[in-house]
């Protein structure tokens, strides 16, 4: 299975969470709060219909954030892939920069990171 899920970047990912449920009637049903602030999340998923948005707070300690150059990168895609290692080489041999190499993670899933050659940062999953 393929698939694209936006990741949006805000100042205030719970008022953005509010803000989805109230306009879109989404269906919360993922939020992580940063370890080191929890009033602030590094990750949230809402569901509208069918479809998936992803969200977190802005800034250097909200983990999935990169700057790109100098300003947190606000809009970010996430890609559901077979084979995350396989998509990760081919977007740096075309020209992207890696922003995270491609590593188990706790779930068993694989994921990485990298910012395409027009600024825009990705990040590859496989399922476990």
């Amino acid at each position: 299975m393929t698939a694209v899920t936006p990741y949006v970047m805000v100042d205030d990912a719970r008022a953005y969470r509010a803000f989805l449920e109230r306009a879109f009637e989404a269906e919360i049903v993922e939020m992580v709060p940063l370890a080191t602030d929890p009033a602030r999340l590094v990750h949230a998923e809402a569901r509208i219909g069918d479809a998936s948005v992803f969200c977190a707070d802005s800034g250097p300690t909200g983990g999935r954030c990169l700057s790109s150059p100098a300003e947190p990168v606000h809009v970010q895609l996430w890609a559901t892939v077979p084979d995350a290692d396989a998509a990760h080489e081919r977007a740096l041999a075309g020209g992207a920069t890696e922003a995270a190499a491609v590593s188990v993670q706790e779930d068993g899933s694989r994921l990485g990171g990298f910012v395409d050659p027009f600024g825009t940062l990705w990040w590859v999953s496989t399922p476990a």
